[in-house]
């Protein structure tokens, strides 16, 4: 059955009610929610590119003014007020935004896109504001990485408040510079290649496997259920990342990875295939479409790393290609043989 999201969401709120009304049971309700389909009207897809527009240039201009101008700089200078001030004022605007940003979602509450791409704004005023807090409090990047954490403390707090997956995504985002900026700055001088023994690619890993193990408590309570998904793929996605940067690596810094052949780090590229091959065998036996997609995706962008670490310059770039066309149909073939075989 195809209908419109909002046809949609009614239809999953009837059956969730009959299912809790023990008029289905859940075998049943979920058969029924698994053959609603919606589709996007075009009215959606207008608000929906015009909100990627609007989010896009929002960003835009805050890196011409703030990044390039610097005029936030020009005008304390001008007028002599403090790194801490400064840090007051913008914190004060992103209390002010996220006022009008809670208003706007309760007076404006079918205006999903628009509410969402508002806290964007709430973002940028907060991230300059605690940016500015953690300069006047340590003029050195020794600890620029805990004011980061601070952030990412108040976006994920915010996005809970304001129920904004656009907050929780900037929360995950400032957990994983927070991590990178700190562990440089503890960091062996004076290349930082290592913090406990670990170099980038690898503390990045460690930190995947962190936020993939963390992401279902955001199960265990009401206010975040709805971000569980954004945590667990976007965990999943960094892990995957990181991995395919450590395959190519090892845990080797710059110097000496560049000194050597590519061919020495030959068991890091196995051992991140096999990975790969065990993690696509847990989304298909856990029916995870999803994570089934991102490993598959990853399982291209593995065999592109391979060729062009080991073979670029001894292969007919032709034929090579040919090969990888052909080994792509035959997955795709088979692909539609097993969904064919599932759906009878």
């Amino acid at each position: 059955m195809r209908v419109n999201k909002k046809e949609a969401r009614l239809l999953e709120e009837a059956v969730d009610q009959w299912q809790k009304d023990e008029l289905l049971d859940r075998t049943k309700a979920d058969e029924l929610k698994k053959s609603i389909s919606s589709y996007r009207n075009e009215f959606d897809s207008v608000a929906f590119y015009a909100t990627i527009a609007a989010v896009s240039c929002a960003l835009l201009a805050f890196g011409a003014l703030v990044l390039d101008e610097k005029w936030i700089e020009r005008l304390r200078k001008l007028f002599a007020f403090s790194e801490i001030f400064i840090g007051f004022l913008f914190g004060a605007v992103a209390v002010l935004l996220t006022w009008i940003a809670k208003r706007r979602k309760r007076k404006y509450a079918y205006a999903s896109l628009a509410n969402e791409s508002f806290t964007v704004l709430v973002a940028l005023t907060l991230g300059i504001s605690v940016a500015y807090f953690t300069r006047s409090f340590q003029p050195t990047y020794y600890y620029y990485g805990i004011g980061i954490f601070i952030a990412a403390a108040l976006y994920g707090f915010l996005a809970v408040y304001l129920q904004s997956k656009i907050l929780w995504t900037c929360m995950l985002l400032a957990l994983i510079s927070s991590w990178a900026t700190q562990t440089y700055a503890w960091s062996t001088p004076p290349s930082h290649s290592y913090f406990l023994g670990m170099n980038y690619p690898l503390r990045m890993v460690l930190l995947g496997i962190l936020m993939i193990f963390l992401s279902p408590l955001t199960q265990q309570h009401p206010s975040t259920t709805r971000y569980f998904n954004l945590s667990w793929y976007a965990g999943w996605i960094f892990l995957l990342l990181s991995a395919l940067f450590l395959s190519v690596s090892g845990n080797l810094s710059y110097d000496v990875w560049s000194a050597i052949k590519q061919g020495k780090l030959f068991m890091w590229a196995i051992t991140y295939t096999l990975v790969l091959s065990g993690i696509l065998v847990y989304a298909i036996k856990q029916k995870d479409e999803t994570l089934r997609d991102i490993a598959i995706v990853f399982f291209l962008l593995n065999i592109y790393t391979r060729y062009f670490e080991y073979f670029w310059d001894h292969t007919n770039k032709g034929l090579f290609f040919a090969l990888l066309a052909l080994s792509f149909w035959l997955i795709g073939k088979k692909a539609e043989q097993l969904r064919k075989r599932l759906s009878e």
